[in-house]
């Protein structure tokens, strides 16, 4: 499949990889439904979410876990049926990504993460009722997990196995 972007060109991806947003979609951008996880440099933690709907909308995003290892969501029932989760192991979990030039501060949203079946490839926005998850999670020099210790945690949140694996379920 083709797909124009604004921030990549024109590029070529598997249909397989496209991600399907259910429900109400992203918070604000509740009539863009495809999208695709798209990485620059194996090497960095974070990636793009693209729109396939609207080829200027593309958010940067990260795995929830690689930035906050404690991360520990429930899942409601009602969101597991609708997302046709079966085990824990099917679920990715993504925190968009916020930059701000001025003073410079990248902060993530652990309180409404994306949550992406592995499997099936749906996705879903989930507004977590949980402040101890803040909207604005400060990211700084050194919170940002590399790989190895990510896979550290490995025991601790089963579903993480490699950041390759992780990304391109």
């Amino acid at each position: 499949m083709q797909i124009s972007t604004t921030r990549f060109g024109s590029i070529t991806i598997d249909e397989s990889r496209v991600i399907q947003m259910k429900g109400g979609g992203i918070l604000g951008f509740e009539h863009l439904k495809r999208y695709v996880l798209l990485t620059q440099n194996e090497k960095i933690p974070f990636m793009w979410f693209q729109s396939i709907d609207d080829s200027s909308i593309a958010f940067v995003v990260i795995n929830s876990f690689i930035i906050a290892p404690e991360y520990d969501l429930m899942i409601g029932d009602n969101d597991t049926r609708f997302l046709g989760i079966e085990s824990h192991e099917d679920v990715v979990l993504m925190s968009i990504v916020t930059i701000r030039p001025n003073p410079f501060t990248v902060t993530a949203n652990l309180r409404a993460p994306l949550v992406i079946n592995r499997k099936n490839r749906f996705g879903k926005q989930i507004v977590l009722n949980e402040p101890d998850y803040p909207i604005q999670y400060l990211l700084t020099v050194g919170s940002v997990s590399t790989e190895a210790s990510l896979l550290e945690n490995k025991e601790k949140h089963s579903n993480i196995k490699n950041l390759s694996t992780a990304l391109n379920f």
